[in-house]
């Protein structure tokens, strides 16, 4: 009895020995899984800043099999993963790891990752042609960008989507969009901005036909990047001013405009630009009737598609060559008389002798 006495006592005076130690044990191990985190994060941005992205995705897995009960931390170690992913060309994991980091943060009054997580979604769904998922993902996007005051990821988010919007062919939204991306790039004092969305706004006025409003909006955007020195979007714009042209019929004004950017590519001494203008041309004059002068543009075109080694121009430029030689022949050739000809007003005279 005397010894059940004393194991007792041993017992309870053991007893808050057992706790303290147990606590200690749980504290270092939740220390050392602590340290193992900070660690595998740190390390994770490391590499990635070094661009070894294979390594970084192995810290960073490390550190979110680690995270438990910490939603701000699990956050960015998800948006950080899908950037990594993002660069390894892996955009469906990437894309799984930006929902992620979004749902992590959904019930956080300040998320500091979210609205860039919403972005890099909804610019790899636009890569990957889901237009209707880009857009959803690019206007949460814009929404949480508004709402916490980033003009300017608010803004790239806008471009995005007005290429989005552009590519579903959604242009009454283009220009529903346009007009805020236009607002929000003044107020920023981003005329490079305005001068692209002004351009935007012509696309999708061609589009739907209204010529007078998309030659007005690119006339606007051409002015501004000419203020700005842009000589690169200056050509693009004058490209879409003789496609303007072309789509409505006024073949002369095409023709000018193309030849403007001609001569640009000739400044520059790009082959391959002149060559594709030069073929673009003798399309042009071949829909005008002017033939001769179509071939001498095919002719140019070939010898800047040989110079520059194109297979694939010079093939085209080849057979459109040859159509319009059998169209010249048949032009030429339209008045002639066949052997059948012949026949027939032989046989017709021969009838009338009869007679």
């Amino acid at each position: 009895m005397r010894y059940w006495g004393i194991c007792g006592w041993v017992l309870l005076l053991g007893l808050p020995w057992v706790a303290l130690l147990r606590d200690w044990l749980r504290h270092r191990v939740a220390n050392r899984q602590a340290q193992l985190l900070e660690q595998s994060r740190d390390a994770g941005r490391e590499w990635a800043r070094q661009r070894k992205w294979p390594e970084a995705l192995s810290a960073l897995d490390r550190a979110l099999a680690l995270v438990d009960r910490n939603p701000g931390l699990k956050s960015e170690l998800q948006f950080h993963r899908g950037y990594v992913l993002e660069q390894m060309k892996r955009p469906e994991e990437a894309i799984s790891a930006y929902v992620a980091c979004q749902l992590t943060e959904s019930n956080k009054m300040v998320p500091r990752y979210r609205h860039i997580a919403a972005f890099r979604q909804g610019y790899l769904l636009a890569q990957l042609e889901r237009w209707q998922e880009a857009g959803l993902s690019l206007r949460a996007s814009i929404k949480e960008a508004s709402r916490i005051s980033l003009p300017g990821l608010q803004l790239n988010a806008l471009r995005i989507l007005l290429g989005v919007l552009h590519a579903a062919r959604r242009y009454a939204e283009v220009l529903d969009c346009a007009q805020d991306a236009s607002r929000l790039a003044y107020s920023l004092r981003d005329e490079s901005m305005r001068a692209l969305v002004l351009d935007m706004e012509g696309d999708a006025h061609l589009a739907l036909r209204q010529w007078k409003e998309a030659l007005h909006h690119y006339e606007q955007s051409l002015d501004l990047f000419r203020q700005l020195g842009n000589v690169d979007a200056e050509f693009v714009v004058k490209q879409d001013i003789s496609r303007l042209y072309q789509a409505c019929g006024e073949w002369d004004k095409a023709v000018r405009w193309l030849g403007v950017c001609l001569r640009d590519e000739e400044r520059a001494q790009s082959r391959e630009g002149q060559a594709r203008l030069a073929y673009d041309l003798a399309c042009l004059h071949i829909h005008k009737g002017e033939l001769d002068k179509a071939g001498g543009y095919l002719q140019r075109s070939m010898g800047w598609f040989r110079q520059g080694e194109d297979s694939v121009g010079t093939d085209l430029v080849g057979r459109t060559m040859m159509g319009l030689s059998i169209l010249m022949h048949r032009q030429a050739t339209a008045n002639w008389l066949t052997f059948a000809d012949i026949e027939r007003g032989s046989a017709k005279l021969k009838e009338e002798e009869e007679e």
